[in-house]
């Protein structure tokens, strides 16, 4: 028999699913229709016709020549790139002295989420470079595409980069496309220096991420360790089958090691289009939590509060570090919120971080985004060129890995704590900090905390 209690959940549930319908068509559809902007640099349609085999990409039988259409510049940010035409003398494996250096980025900039701060500062980065002579007598040329949250279009521009001969792949922030592209990766022994960070990277010889996955560990045990939190929820953007059984593994355990315990019906998987978050409002407000971490996008967050404001719900609440992107609006309700991050906060970065907030503003100008995806873009750009100047008079794509494999655990210094270079599986940043919410921008609260586990699949 059901209880009262349940009867009332599951009458609320309802009344929410149906809103959620009504509402959804508009909410989800128009997520990705108005991106503030675009940013491709180099030709992006010589090669729309060329479409990966099976064999190469899991499931690349999907794309078609329609997945891989024209992309437009609307922004270039300058005019100090190479152009792609230039890049003459980059072969498959290695790189002729002096000859440009052809680096093919696939960074999600329209869709349901977009990460265009990455690309500009990516490209901010690069341009810095040319800029000022290049790096050891080669200009970076910047091949980068946008697969629109499309893991077909991803994997099909993933075959068009490879065939237009570039030397690696680097500063990706693709998650769908990164989804599946290890296996690619590794059968074309293409490196992939800077990336979002999914599952299979992070177990591959070939793929460097530089933002961590230790978030659901580190958070959960932040949330348990506050004083207030007695009730412990949490809730994140669904993946596969294998990396949503990892999320609740870590946020379970990032708990207990805190001293409480997460209760498998207070851990909430969503959609990264969940057009309203009132259920899960009225679930946790309902079950006694008190306190939740949440692993979601930008314009998810915007959702999610305006569900807790509706509902006059404020929990301790730890967010991931969009949630002081520039898109997430911040109000009085949004005071106290605590932000996990493994990379340095914008207003409390020191002078690494302020070199790209003035980078990024002096080349984009209003049109800049500056955040914490923008310091991935940019920092991951820097990795690729300090690899470079270390490689000498051999660019090729061996001794880019041997060197990457090498590389010291400082180089980190100013955006992230200490790095862990080895060869084989790449778990490189272990560490997060927390900050608080104050006055709209983030103040430091907790340094860094760090941790061998790993929960990545």
């Amino acid at each position: 028999m059901l209880s009262s209690r349940d009867r009332i959940i599951a009458a609320l549930f309802g009344v929410q699913l149906l809103a959620a319908g009504v509402f959804g068509v508009v909410l989800v559809n128009g997520l990705g229709d108005k991106p503030s902007q675009v940013l491709t640099t180099a030709p992006q349609d010589q090669a729309a016709e060329v479409v990966p085999s099976a064999s190469a990409t899991p499931g690349a039988h999907a794309a078609t020549a329609g997945t891989a259409a024209r992309t437009t510049t609307t922004t270039t940010g300058g005019s100090r790139s190479v152009s792609a035409a230039a890049a003459t003398g980059v072969s498959a494996t290695r790189v002729a002295q002096n000859a440009p250096i052809k680096v093919g980025s696939i960074v999600t900039q329209t869709g349901a989420i977009n990460f265009v701060a990455s690309a500009q500062g990516t490209k901010a980065y690069f341009d810095k470079v040319n800029a000022a002579g290049g790096v050891n007598g080669h200009k970076i040329v910047l091949d980068l595409r946008d697969d629109q949250l499309d893991a077909a279009r991803g994997r099909a521009q993933a075959q068009q980069l490879l065939s237009s001969g570039v030397f690696a792949f680097a500063a990706w922030q693709a998650p769908l496309t990164e989804g599946s592209i290890v296996p690619f990766l590794e059968q074309n022994k293409m490196p992939l220096i800077g990336a979002y960070g999914v599952g299979d990277e992070y177990h591959s010889a070939y793929a460097y991420s530089f933002q961590s996955h230790h978030y659901g560990f580190e958070m959960g045990r932040f949330l348990a360790r506050e004083p207030k939190v007695t009730h412990p929820g949490a809730i994140f953007i669904s993946g596969n089958a294998a990396a949503n059984d990892a999320q609740k593994r870590a946020l379970t355990a990032g708990v207990k090691a805190g001293g409480k315990t997460l209760k498998p019906d207070d851990i909430l998987q969503v959609d990264v289009t969940k057009a309203s978050y009132d259920d899960a409002v009225t679930q946790f407000k309902l079950s006694g939590v008190d306190g939740i971490a949440t692993i979601v996008d930008q314009t998810a967050y915007n959702r999610l509060q305006q569900a807790m404001d509706r509902q006059s719900y404020h929990p301790v609440h730890v967010a991931d570090p969009l949630f002081t992107d520039p898109t997430v609006r911040q109000g009085p309700t949004t005071e106290g919120t605590l932000v996990a991050s493994d990379f340095s906060f914008i207003e409390t970065g020191g002078p690494e971080v302020q070199e790209y907030v003035q980078a990024v503003r002096a080349q984009f100008g209003a049109r800049a985004q500056i955040s914490y995806l923008g310091e991935a873009g940019w920092f991951s750009a820097k990795v690729f060129v300090e690899a470079v100047k270390r490689m000498g008079s051999d660019i090729s794509r061996a001794n880019l890995i041997k060197t990457m494999d090498a590389l010291p655990a400082g180089l980190g210094a100013g955006f992230t704590s200490t790095m862990h270079f080895s060869p084989g599986a790449h778990d490189i940043t272990r560490c997060l900090q927390l900050g608080k919410v104050t006055s709209g921008k983030v103040a430091a609260y907790k340094p860094y905390a760090c941790d061998d586990e790993s929960f990545d699949r």
